[in-house]
């Protein structure tokens, strides 16, 4: 591992460690959705919208060509909280072992002041590995979803969407 990405991440989770610790909670209920889409008919093939209205981002794009890769949903968010997300398929090579398919992001979430979220995303689609670290990006909207990247070399985009649901937290 390259010396100074080991140093970069050690930095993000000890930041991200201190900003759990010190961190007051979010208004109740407060839900969040990642999703992520490549390209079916190749890298370029889809222009991916930078915010997409509404909770049914599958059915927006899926008439452009894109293909839902992975979603997750996460309830109760707290200020500062880590979403870590991963969908990795394994593929046998033949002769030269096995290659991934898929993504791995782990985004830190900023509730006080507006919402705000960012992080790091490893993709694995078609091209290699790409590293892609996601600025501060604010979701000032609910029910609204955010583009926090698009790689158009490997034809994936990540989106990211909040709204207000029940709160977990409620019935302990």
């Amino acid at each position: 591992m390259n010396l100074n990405y080991a140093r970069v991440v050690r930095h993000m989770m000890a930041a991200l460690l201190a900003a759990m610790l010190i961190a007051p909670a979010a208004r109740a209920g407060e839900h969040v959705h990642l999703a992520a889409f490549f390209s079916t008919h190749g890298p370029g093939s889809v222009q991916f919208p930078a915010t997409v209205k509404g909770d049914d981002i599958e059915g927006a794009l899926a008439p452009k060509g894109a293909e839902l890769m992975l979603f997750a949903h996460s309830v109760s968010l707290m200020d500062g909280d880590v979403i870590s997300v991963m969908n990795d398929t394994l593929r046998s090579q033949g002769n030269k072992g096995f290659g991934d398919f898929g993504m791995d992001c782990q985004l830190s979430v900023k509730t006080q002041g507006g919402m705000k979220v960012g992080g790091l995303c490893n993709v694995f689609v078609t091209a290699g590995k790409e590293q892609f670290i996601i600025k501060p990006t604010p979701i000032a909207d609910e029910l609204v979803w955010y583009k926090l990247l698009e790689d158009a070399k490997q034809g994936v985009a990540v989106y990211f969407m909040r709204e207000v649901g029940a709160d977990i937290n409620e019935h302990k």
